[in-house]
């Protein structure tokens, strides 16, 4: 019973996370898909339509509406079952010894299969192992969602790189057309003009293949969040991170709740808690200076997996530790770039007095407000790298995902 409800939650589990399609399930209802999408309503419609985790959930309320009692109850009848019919056996004279010995051996076998599972529910290990299932199944909805938010944030990214290459390209467009008036004039050579047109084209193809991988990033998020495939979809503007939520950052307190929180960490530790289970038992059966092969192994398998379980926690103490030093570092390149574009900010409204005293050409200010535009990009960056490294910081220290 217990193999078979595992085996099930477990192929639920693979086809929801491996292999469902990206579409919207039929008949789901959530927040509004009207205006741009914020990444409180993206996990709200992800939950809501997004079929993996939609699978997700089937198999992880498979595991919880287990009633325990009456499946202690049904294994229990069916123990005193196969009692009954041993029972009955031994009284059947022409049932010959081999013959009576196979079935006897059959009904043994099943009856010490069923005892398995009863004792598992009586001990609480079914339960214990049932609830691990569960963790397990929790961590992979929110990896999903995690992987959703990720595929957000790109596109935010590509959608500034999108708005950069236009100002490259009507810069490049000003400087051809100067260009050209200076090669009429005899100033530059056609090699010359030829190279800056160039250089336009391809800028222009690369906008062309960006624009592309942003539309399939918003196929991708539609049929995740249940839009219809032609649907508009815009971005919110990324949360900001604030002082107060930088400084209530404890790396400590932080570590403990992660770690406690973690199926990593849990399933490094029942492994290794099985392997001394088994250890355990290798010594009331061969002795505790055994060398048989069975002792041995099982004594190897316990420090193997004793390592492993250390190696796991050394890790991921590692990565924590360098994802809550990332977030510090990403919160002073931010002020950095903050400052940087109040300095271009004084800059451009500098060359703007000066195109009013004719000191300066007209492309002279448009290069100077192409300056501030990509500090005002530098500066979004910034913010955006703080914000998905402290939300993955969120991510691990409330659940316990670092991955």
């Amino acid at each position: 019973m217990r193999k078979r409800i595992a085996a099930l939650v477990l192929t639920l589990a693979l086809a929801g996370a491996l292999g469902a399609p990206l579409r919207a399930a039929d008949g789901a209802t959530d927040a509004s898909s009207d205006g741009p999408l914020a990444l409180d309503t993206l996990r709200q419609r992800m939950r809501a339509h997004y079929y993996p985790l939609l699978a997700l959930e089937e198999s992880i309320a498979i595991v919880e509406a287990l009633d325990y009692d009456e499946l202690s109850e049904e294994l229990r009848e069916g123990l005193n079952t196969i009692s009954s019919q041993e029972a009955a056996i031994a009284q059947i004279p022409i049932i010959g010894p081999f013959i009576g010995g196979a079935v006897s051996g059959q009904l043994q076998s099943q009856y010490d299969a069923l005892r398995e599972q009863y004792d598992a529910i009586k001990n609480g290990k079914m339960q214990a192992d049932n609830a691990g299932a569960v963790h397990q199944l929790r961590t992979l909805q929110d990896q999903t969602v995690m992987m959703g938010e990720t595929l957000a944030l790109t596109l935010a990214g590509l959608e500034q790189q999108d708005a950069a290459l236009t100002r490259t390209l009507d810069k490049l467009a000003r400087t051809e057309r100067e260009m050209t008036l200076r090669c009429e004039m005899g100033q530059i050579s056609e090699l010359t003009l030829h190279q800056i047109a160039t250089a336009r084209t391809q800028a222009a193809s690369g906008q062309q293949t960006l624009r592309m991988n942003m539309e399939n990033l918003r196929r991708q998020l539609r049929a995740m969040t249940g839009l219809d495939e032609d649907a508009a979809l815009t971005l919110a503007p990324v949360p900001a991170v604030t002082q107060e939520q930088l400084a209530a950052m404890d790396e400590a307190n932080d570590l403990a709740r992660a770690e406690a929180a973690s199926y990593e960490l849990y399933d490094a530790q029942k492994k290794r808690d099985d392997a001394e289970e088994t250890y355990q038992d290798a010594v009331k059966e061969y002795g505790a200076l055994s060398t048989e092969y069975g002792f041995v192994s099982a004594q190897h398998t316990r420090r193997a997996a004793e390592y492993t379980y250390l190696g796991t926690v050394q890790n991921y103490e590692l990565k924590f530790r360098t994802l809550y030093a990332q977030v510090k570092d990403d919160a002073q390149a931010l002020a950095a770039a903050r400052a940087a574009l109040g300095l271009q900010e004084a800059s451009h409204r500098a060359a703007a007095l000066k195109y009013e005293q004719g000191s300066i050409s007209h492309n002279a200010l448009l290069d100077a407000a192409d300056e501030l535009a990509d500090a005002r990009d530098a500066a979004a960056t910034a913010e955006r790298t703080l914000y998905t490294d402290y939300h993955r910081y969120e991510w691990a220290v409330e659940r316990g995902i670092l991955n």
